[in-house]
């Protein structure tokens, strides 16, 4: 009787977690989709919520006509279940080509196959590496004090009713020390609350609260953040876990965000395409900083593209450079305005979460302080990233706007009708919003490439070569082939500055952000002229 109790109890507290989680992209407030509740006890549900391609998942209360073997859909790709020996849950692994970010999962055979469940898949790349901790100063004493209790509580309920698997991630999550804390903004210090102990909290795993969803912190960027040193354990389940137990007061990514996202004009200068494809945008962009988020400083540009760039099948090896061409890009449509080149990924291409997310609290603090700013983001991923998030959303709140990259084709490989195609930040452009109304400005674009030779959508963009994929419609496109020294660049990644360049013509003359509308009309240029000339 008592390990029925004791799996009930654990049953009830995953429950909770979707909540947490879901507050990112799913569900539990999500502006995105408001309509979609948390499941209720008795539910089917699915832990970890998060997981890499190989991983096992469990599905925890699965329907009554749900046979002990079977299948499962993830987005559209399809995996067996068994029923585990210990717990009695459902596991499934995660189809190796299963799409990244948040993928429906749904019952093959069932009447009723679709239950609500949703599992966020991690790049492979994330799949067993550190982890990102956030945190508010004042809450950081007692994270410290009761973290390895609560996990060994949670340990102590769990063995014998949970996978053995799960026992043993928590067992050794339990015995890793909490990595040194320090301020999201350099410079700042942790309020005098981080170095306090406060009263200890109630840690009986049998009254743990259900979470609520994680919300936005009030200043995230005022928190602390750290590294844990979780490399060799399952990163999907780690920061399940630590959502579970500190949902709320601690904060949790994967160390690593995304990558920089990868004519018949041959060797024409930048100047000319922007001149006639944009018709001769004005304006200089001056007193604007263009902050360029991306493999560039202020000093070099380390990347080397680590493929071949097949370009109309003439193949370009090793191609250097990503983020100081976007910067180029940016420089060509808004000549006056200033570039400040941020490194957040470095030369193979991997885009370390906590710098981007202390790049992002940077430009928020220093568009406070006064002056005219633009984020150029030509980089993401299929993880929706909490913490990058939270920062884009502060920069939103200091009326800086971002342009991200929509993302390519290849963000797509291998994946089939049904799959899910996500690429963040650029998807959660729509609830950047100004207001309800569908022709207000966003402070986060979402720019697909505009094709100068075909004159429309380019085919290089996410989703393109993909029939039957789910991907959501970019917010923007511009011009997105260039050619510098001789090689070619291409993709959204290159048509996300072009955007950069007019924001900031228009705010060195205009106030307030324009409304750029997704022109998808064959032949029709992509930017309205009220806007690109908006300036003399």
């Amino acid at each position: 009787m008592f390990g029925l109790k004791r799996f009930a109890v654990w049953r009830w507290l995953v429950a909770g977690l979707l909540c947490v989680l879901g507050a990112v992209m799913t569900a539990c407030g999500n502006p995105g989709n408001p309509g979609v509740k948390p499941p209720e006890e008795g539910q089917a549900r699915v832990f970890p919520l998060i997981a890499a391609p190989g991983d096992p998942v469990w599905l925890l209360d699965a329907p009554r006509d749900a046979s002990p073997q079977g299948k499962v859909r993830v987005g559209g790709q399809t995996a067996e279940y068994i029923t585990d020996a210990v717990s009695g849950w459902l596991r499934f692994e995660v189809p190796r080509k299963a799409g990244g970010g948040p993928q429906p999962i749904e019952f093959v055979g069932l009447s009723s196959p679709g239950l609500n469940l949703s599992l966020t898949v991690l790049p492979p790349e994330s799949a067993l590496q550190d982890t990102v901790l956030y945190a508010a100063a004042s809450d950081l004493a007692d994270i410290q004090k009761t973290y390895r209790d609560r996990l060994n509580r949670l340990l102590a309920d769990c063995k014998g009713s949970c996978p053995s698997e799960l026992t043993n991630t928590i067992e050794r999550l339990s015995a890793l020390k909490l990595p040194e804390f320090q301020p999201l903004l350099s410079g700042r210090t942790p309020g005098k609350q981080a170095l306090a102990s406060t009263s200890r909290p109630e840690l009986n795993i049998s009254k743990f609260p259900s979470p609520a969803p994680q919300p936005q912190p009030s200043q995230f960027c005022g928190q602390v953040a750290g590294v844990l040193p979780s490399s060799g354990l399952r990163t999907g389940q780690v920061i399940s876990l630590l959502n579970l137990l500190f949902g709320g007061s601690l904060g949790t990514d994967p160390s690593t965000s995304g990558h920089p996202t990868q004519a018949p004009y041959q060797d024409g200068p930048p100047s000319a395409i922007i001149k006639k494809f944009l018709d001769a945008p004005t304006g200089n962009g001056k007193g604007v900083v263009i902050h360029v988020l991306d493999t560039a400083s202020n000093s070099g540009d380390p990347f080397v593209m680590q493929s071949d760039v097949n370009y109309y099948n003439t193949i370009y090896k090793n191609r250097p450079y990503h983020g100081s061409i976007a910067g180029q890009v940016a420089q060509v449509v808004s000549p006056g305005a200033t570039l400040d080149y941020q490194q957040i990924c470095d030369k193979n291409g991997d885009c370390s979460t906590l710098n981007t997310i202390k790049a992002l609290c940077a430009v928020a603090e220093e568009a406070r302080k006064g002056g005219k700013h633009v984020v150029n983001l030509s980089a993401g991923g299929a993880y929706p990233t909490l913490g990058l998030l939270w920062a884009l959303r502060e920069v939103a709140a200091a009326g800086v706007p971002t342009a991200a990259s929509y993302g390519n084709s290849d963000d797509c490989a291998g994946l089939v009708p049904g799959d899910r195609c996500n690429h963040f930040p650029a998807d959660w452009s729509g609830s950047f919003a100004t207001s309800a109304d569908p022709k207000a400005p966003t402070l986060l674009l979402s720019v697909a490439g505009w094709d100068v030779a075909t004159l429309q959508m380019a085919t290089y963009n996410r989703g393109m070569l993909s029939p039957g994929v789910i991907t959501p419609p970019p917010s923007v496109q511009a011009p997105g082939e260039f050619w510098f020294g001789g090689l070619p660049y291409f993709g959204s990644s290159f048509a996300a500055p072009v955007v950069s360049g007019v924001l900031a013509n228009w705010m060195a003359c205009k106030p307030g952000m324009p409304f750029l509308p997704f022109v998808n009309t064959p032949g029709q240029l992509p930017l309205p002229l009220s806007v690109v000339r908006a300036c003399p």
